[in-house]
């Protein structure tokens, strides 16, 4: 496993990576299996770095991921990085990157189902129907039991106004339109709140059509991280803690000693098989949480690699001299190169760095410039000690 690795792309049509890694390869080795996503006005184009295991060299690389910047960083904390990096500024350079893999005969992985019809009849290692079915939250029906699952019904934008204006109880409402995969949540009891209030104006404009759920009060929500190989196979590989979400983003996430109950991890290997039988390959992943009551509850299916997947395919090959590792971005400057001031955490074994995201580097204006990063420490307050630290090194 010493041959160079592959960078799958974020953009306009989904993640494209040629000659796809097996999953259970990538854990706990030292190839870098995930990275962070920028996203730009919340909707539009996605930009991030994901590395991933082995053997040839087919690397696209988004410049909005800064690859000189986060390849150096990457390689400090001990990861491998890879040959041959083919970078693109826009989408449609991404898709005619991806384009020209295909004709090479390179089987594609897809984030989201593309666009693009010549990417659309490329070879792939999930076709994209299957990728678009298992990526719909209103999926959960069809590979859970149903005692795992929110009170929930499909609705039409105007049957959705209608419900909230009726039943006062706190919901969250979701899109399951064809093949819109975005991460809104718009949460009733914040509608007063300008951007869920501007969401909830806006919902034909999203999609046509949505969920509305019971807001459950968690105590705990886990993103339980599988793989399945190319055989089938399910393989668990464990799960990690969300940090307190103030919208619907993921902002990071914990790993030690809280992992989920044995009937949730087996409740869900389930349902991956499931999704093996029909077909896919690949990361996967479901957000999932213990209520107040004690209640066991799925909210949303990742059939993709997700925000927590390189923290925990790697907290204990990196981390693993720690009791807590934790999870989340730093921002800083654009233009600021942050190795010198990251290297002592570094080469103290206190700081992995994923992805330096620098606006500066691409043709997307002054925007802020982010770090995703995993911290080691004894427990979640020396974690949060740790994170400050390193924030106020990089410039509040």
């Amino acid at each position: 496993m010493h041959g160079p690795i592959q960078v799958q792309v974020f953009a306009h049509d989904g993640v494209v990576l040629a000659r796809p890694p097996d999953p259970v390869a990538t854990a706990g080795s030292r190839y870098l299996a995930g990275a962070g996503a920028a996203l730009h006005n919340g909707l539009d184009m996605i930009t991030g770095l994901h590395l991933t295991l082995p053997h040839q060299s087919a690397a696209i690389c988004s410049t909005g991921s800064s690859a000189d910047k986060s390849l150096r960083l990457i390689s400090r904390c001990g990861l491998k990085t890879p040959s041959d990096l083919r970078e693109f500024r826009s989408g449609a350079q991404a898709v005619r990157l991806a384009r020209d893999a295909a004709e090479r005969g390179e089987t594609l992985e897809f984030q989201f189902p593309p666009h693009d019809p010549h990417l659309r009849a490329a070879p792939a290692r999930v076709p994209p129907d299957l990728l678009a079915r298992l990526n719909n939250k209103t999926v959960l029906e069809t590979l859970l039991a149903p005692e795992y699952l929110p009170r929930r019904r499909v609705a039409t934008p105007e049957e959705v106004r209608r419900i909230v204006r009726q039943d006062r109880r706190p919901a969250v409402i979701k899109p399951v339109g064809v093949e819109v995969y975005s991460g809104i949540a718009i949460f009733t009891r914040r509608l007063q709140d300008r951007r869920n209030r501007s969401l909830f104006n806006q919902l034909e404009q999203v999609s046509d059509r949505w969920i509305v759920e019971e807001e459950v009060p968690f105590r705990t929500i886990w993103g339980l991280q599988f793989g399945v190989t190319e055989s089938g196979a399910v393989h668990y590989f464990g799960a990690s803690v969300h940090l307190p979400q103030p919208t619907s983003t993921w902002v990071g996430c914990v790993m030690d000693d809280d992992q989920p109950p044995a009937e949730l991890i087996e409740a869900l290997t389930v349902g991956v098989r499931k999704a093996s039988a029909l077909g896919y390959r690949g990361y996967c992943s479901f957000d999932a949480g213990i209520g107040r009551d004690g209640e066991l509850r799925v909210i949303d299916p990742n059939f993709r690699v997700s925000g927590a997947t390189s923290s925990v395919l790697h907290r204990s090959s990196l981390l693993g001299q720690h009791r807590c590792a934790m999870t989340t971005f730093f921002s800083l400057a654009p233009g600021v190169d942050a190795e010198p001031i990251l290297a002592p955490f570094i080469d103290r074994g206190e700081l992995v760095v994923f992805m330096h995201h620098d606006p500066a580097e691409t043709d997307n204006g002054p925007l802020p410039a982010s770090i995703v990063g995993m911290v080691g420490a004894s427990d979640r307050y020396a974690c949060g000690v740790l994170i400050a630290q390193i924030q106020r090194a990089l410039g509040s």
